[in-house]
């Protein structure tokens, strides 16, 4: 986390989004940001490694040029991921 100079502004270390508490910086950090070094995806793609895929939820997206919805995909509501 770096301080921004002559501002009260927390910039993330990872994807240089800006925050304005430290701890808002801190929490972004750690549980929030995608970056491929932060923490939270490196945790993220181990979970998912280990993770048996038992709770899955249909994601469904619109058929172009149509307002009817079909399933794309499962996604897995424990790790996030997509099969």
């Amino acid at each position: 986390m770096e301080i921004i100079k002559n501002q009260t502004l927390y910039k993330c270390s990872f994807c240089d989004r800006r925050m304005l508490t430290k701890k808002g910086a801190y929490i972004h950090e750690n549980e929030y940001c995608k970056d491929k070094n932060s923490p939270n995806h490196k945790a993220l793609i181990e979970k998912q490694g280990v993770c048996e895929h038992k709770n899955s939820q249909t994601h469904y997206s619109y058929i172009p040029g149509e307002s009817v919805q079909q399933p794309e995909c499962d996604i897995c509501t424990d790790c996030g991921a997509k099969f």
